[in-house]
């Protein structure tokens, strides 16, 4: 009996030991929260309820308070809406600590960052990431040949402030260079952006995305007090521009956007405006319409509201909201299977690099290609290669190379123009493929149909001139 009972105190003992050490990894270290999120709910491309961990009582299994009936009283609510916002996301503690620390310890946390100007848009801090332009980015127009180096942005966080007149722009600059230097770090350009409407912040943000597509991909936005109104208000007004607001004590709460889906909302409302209940009706409205999706993830974390204090001593913005769009920018990539996978030069993270591979195809078959046109398929291989090997295409000779049917029908029609004559077929093949090209893909498709040769050798050729190497 004495042995029994000391096993079973052992047996005890180790388990009790377990849940510690288990406890202490998840508040303490940023790695196992986030293997310990991906084992309770699945990848986020891919989400699935873990029936076993959900049985346990972890807080990545808090129930949505929007699932029970609405109480009478919504300051009720709220409360509850504050312990599941607590809860749900316990798994981002390691990294607010790493945030506080960075915040108390970091000096001049923007001294290696560029600062620049956009139009209406002034003092962007750029994160100072770049990728290799593909063939993509050159036919979106965002680069002028495959290999220029393009800068990009993770996300871009803007602190919305009142344009009254009376705020003072390097004020509140300073008070969130900290803030701002921890997202750099992070891969975020970081904006402070004054506005005197909802539609002046609406048109100053369809510009800058606009004309920085590339940098300006996901924008998440934060505001307070009036600022926050014009906040709401554009969302009202475009509800695709974002991809998350977060808004801190309002002035005045106003309805959700018309329409199934709107972009992930954070709320933070002080315990006056909880306890007086003005509006609540209305952030109920917008915290149901958000968890209207079916991912697993989107629905448990794209509406959270929070009790904060009446007043913040310090300046620089709460841990919780950094974290926040730090780990809902990792699930979007992640959810889109979009984790970027081309080369980044940056000085941050221990010179990191994500190599893109890019496998331009060129698929002629033999069906594409008729009895009559000619076409040795080995022959051009055999060529395309000795192309690629070299640097320089070999001049004109009295042969003329890069020979095809569209090359000999415009030779022909323009027989009498004595300019043409001094034109290599190599350039009248890039000048032609490139007004193609130009004239959309469907033009492109018919004349690879017409003259799969043609379109063979535009390819290679534009390959040639838009590697780094040439």
């Amino acid at each position: 009996m004495q042995k029994l009972l000391k096993v079973l105190t052992i047996f005890c003992v180790s388990l009790f030991c377990i849940y510690i050490l288990e406890s202490a990894c998840f508040r303490l270290v940023d790695v196992y929260a986030n293997w310990r999120l991906h084992l309770a709910w699945g990848e986020p491309s891919r989400p699935k309820n873990n029936s076993f961990l959900d049985k346990l009582p972890l807080d990545h299994f808090a129930p949505l308070p929007t699932n029970f009936t609405q109480t009478k009283h919504l300051g009720y609510w709220v409360g509850d809406e504050n312990k599941y916002s607590t809860k749900i996301m316990s798994f981002t503690r390691p990294l607010r600590d790493i945030y506080e620390d960075y915040i108390l310890n970091t000096f001049e946390p923007l001294s290696n960052f560029e600062i620049r100007d956009y139009e209406d848009i002034q003092g962007a801090v750029l994160p100072n990431l770049k990728k290799l332009a593909s063939i993509e980015d050159v036919k979106q127009r965002n680069a002028r040949r495959v290999g220029d180096g393009l800068e990009f942005a993770r996300g871009v966080f803007i602190k919305i402030i009142v344009d009254d007149g009376s705020y003072s722009y390097r004020t509140e600059f300073a008070e969130l260079e900290a803030s701002f230097g921890f997202l750099l770090e992070k891969g975020f350009a970081c904006i402070v952006l004054p506005v005197s409407s909802g539609e002046d912040l609406l048109n100053k943000i369809n510009n800058f995305k606009e004309k920085e597509s590339l940098l300006a991909q996901n924008l998440f936005a934060w505001a307070e007090g009036l600022a926050a109104n014009f906040l709401m208000e554009s969302c009202r007004m475009k509800p695709d521009l974002w991809k998350a607001i977060m808004v801190t004590d309002p002035e005045e709460l106003c309805p959700p956007p018309i329409g199934p889906k709107i972009p992930w909302v954070y709320f933070v409302i002080d315990e006056d405006q909880r306890l007086k209940e003005e509006g609540l009706d209305l952030l109920y409205e917008w915290i149901k319409l958000a968890r209207i999706n079916e991912n697993l993830y989107a629905s448990r974390l794209s509406g959270l509201v929070r009790i904060g204090l009446n007043f913040q001593v310090e300046k620089s913005i709460p841990s919780y909201l950094v974290t926040y769009v730090i780990y809902i920018t990792k699930i979007f990539e992640e959810m889109q299977n979009a984790m970027p996978r081309f080369e980044v030069l940056t000085q941050f993270d221990g010179q990191r690099e994500f190599q893109e591979k890019e496998h331009n195809k060129l698929l002629v078959t033999h069906v594409e290609v008729t009895q009559n046109s000619g076409f040795d398929l080995t022959r051009i291989e055999d060529s395309i290669t000795k192309l690629e090997e070299n640097k320089e295409i070999q001049a004109i000779t009295a042969s003329p190379n890069f020979d095809c049917d569209i090359i000999r029908e415009y030779r022909a029609i323009r027989e009498n123009d004595k300019q043409l004559s001094l034109v290599s077929n190599r350039d009248l093949i890039l000048k032609l493929g490139l007004g193609f090209e130009e004239m959309g893909q469907e033009i492109l498709d018919k004349i690879r149909n017409k003259d799969p040769l043609f379109y063979l050798y535009y390819q290679s050729l534009r390959a040639i001139e838009e590697s780094p190497l040439n």
